[in-house]
C-alpha cells in the first residue's frame, strides 16, 4: 500500500470531498485531503490523493496557517481562494452566517470574538461549514488584536465588522440571535465605536500597505516607489437603520447605541473621502431568519409599517440578505457608503 493510502485510510471520513460529474472517474474513487510535510516556516501543505487508485491526483497545493487546527476550504468551493477576509464578531447571529457567506463565496475566513469557536449550532443556526473558520480568541476592543491578524502570513483583501450589542446588560442574551451576555464593563462606545476605529486603522495600515494606502500619519508602510494606485482596502461596517434619525431616540439605551454607530459612520465617510478605505456600511432594522419564529410577529409588523408608508420604518432584512451582501461589498471592486435594506436586497440578488 502507498504512502498516500496509507495516510488517508486513517482520515476520518468528513475529510472526503465530493467530485463534480466533469471528474471521470469510478463510482469507487474517492478523494482525501493529505498532509504530507509537517511544520515547514510556520505553515502545512496539504494535496490531494485518488484512492484506491496508486497514480496521486496532481492539484494545487494549499497553504495554511498552522494554528490550533488547519484551515480548510469549504467542500463545495474547489475553485481558487479569493484571499483571506478578517470577520470580526464571527460568533454572533449575523457575524455566523456572513462567515458562512464568505466561505460559500470563496473566501478564506478568519475570524475574532471573544469566544474564538465556532458558535453553537441550537443557540445560532451554525452550519457544519462554520468548522472552516480559523477561529482567533482576542479582544476588538485592543488595537493590537486586529493589527496582528491583518499582518500575519497570506494578505487579506478585508475587513467585515460584525460586532455588535443591543442591550448592555444580562437581557442580551434575550434580545440577541446568538444569546451572547457582554462583558460587565461593556459599553456601546466601547463595543462598536472603539473596535470599529480600531479595525478601519488595522485594514488601512495592514490591509492597504501593499496598495500605497497611507496610514493615520500620513506615510506608506512600504517604500513610494514599490507601491502602485490601486482601490483602497474594502471595509464592511453592520450598522443600524435607525442611525439615520435626525432626531432622538426615545429611550436612553437606544439613543447611546444610535449614538456609536454614528460615529462609525461619519468616520467611515472621512476615510472614504480620503480614499484610504472602501467602506460600506449596512443599515438593517430588524434581522431575522424563519428558524427564528418568535420575532416573526415584529418583523410582520415591521413589514406591514413600511410598505403603508409609516415615516422611520425600514422594511426588515434576513441574515442572510444581509450576509451575502456584505460579502459582495467586500469583492465588487465598487460598493461603499450607505446600504439599507434596498440596497441590501439588490447586492444580495446579484
Amino acid at each position: 500500500m502507498s504512502c498516500a493510502r496509507r495516510c488517508a485510510s486513517r482520515l476520518p471520513r468528513m475529510t472526503q470531498l465530493k467530485l463534480s460529474r466533469r471528474h471521470k472517474f469510478s463510482k469507487s474513487t474517492r478523494v482525501y485531503i493529505i498532509i504530507i510535510s509537517s511544520a515547514r516556516d510556520g505553515m502545512l501543505a496539504s494535496r490531494a490523493s485518488v484512492a484506491p487508485c496508486r497514480a496521486t491526483l496532481r492539484v494545487r497545493t494549499t497553504r495554511v496557517p498552522l494554528r490550533s487546527g488547519v484551515l480548510v476550504r469549504a467542500a463545495g468551493n474547489s475553485g481558487p481562494s479569493l484571499g483571506r477576509v478578517l470577520v470580526l464578531g464571527g460568533t454572533g447571529f449575523v457575524g455566523s452566517k456572513i462567515c458562512q457567506e464568505a466561505l460559500d463565496a470563496g473566501y478564506d475566513v478568519v475570524s475574532v470574538s471573544r469566544r474564538g469557536t465556532p458558535p453553537d449550532a441550537g443557540s445560532s443556526g451554525a452550519s457544519d461549514i462554520l468548522k472552516n473558520v480559523d477561529w482567533r480568541v482576542g479582544d476588538a476592543t485592543n488595537p493590537a488584536t486586529a493589527l496582528d491578524i491583518l499582518g500575519e502570513g497570506e494578505p487579506f483583501v478585508g475587513l467585515i465588522h460584525a460586532v455588535g450589542m443591543l442591550l448592555a446588560s444580562d437581557w442580551n442574551q434575550f434580545a440577541s440571535g446568538s444569546g451572547s451576555v457582554p462583558d460587565k464593563n461593556a459599553t456601546y462606545d466601547l463595543i462598536t465605536r472603539v473596535t470599529a476605529f480600531n479595525a478601519a486603522d488595522a485594514t488601512i495600515a495592514c490591509v492597504g500597505r501593499s496598495q500605497g494606502i497611507k496610514g493615520s500619519d500620513g506615510t506608506n508602510s512600504i517604500d513610494d516607489a514599490e507601491t502602485k494606485t490601486v482601490s483602497p482596502p474594502p471595509f464592511v461596517f453592520v450598522s443600524a437603520a435607525e442611525a439615520k434619525w435626525d432626531f432622538k431616540a426615545p429611550v436612553p439605551w437606544l439613543e447611546e447605541y444610535l449614538v456609536a454607530k454614528r460615529a462609525v459612520e461619519k468616520r467611515l465617510t472621512q476615510l472614504n473621502s480620503e480614499n484610504k478605505l472602501r467602506a460600506s456600511w449596512l443599515r438593517p432594522s430588524l434581522v431575522y431568519t424563519f428558524d427564528k419564529p418568535a420575532a416573526l410577529p415584529a418583523v410582520a409588523a415591521f413589514t406591514i409599517g413600511n410598505l403603508i408608508g409609516l415615516p422611520f420604518v425600514d422594511k426588515p432584512v434576513t441574515v442572510d440578505t444581509l450576509a451575502k451582501a456584505a460579502v459582495r461589498a467586500i469583492g465588487d471592486g465598487a460598493t461603499s457608503g450607505v446600504l439599507d435594506w434596498k440596497e441590501m436586497e439588490r447586492l444580495a440578488g446579484e
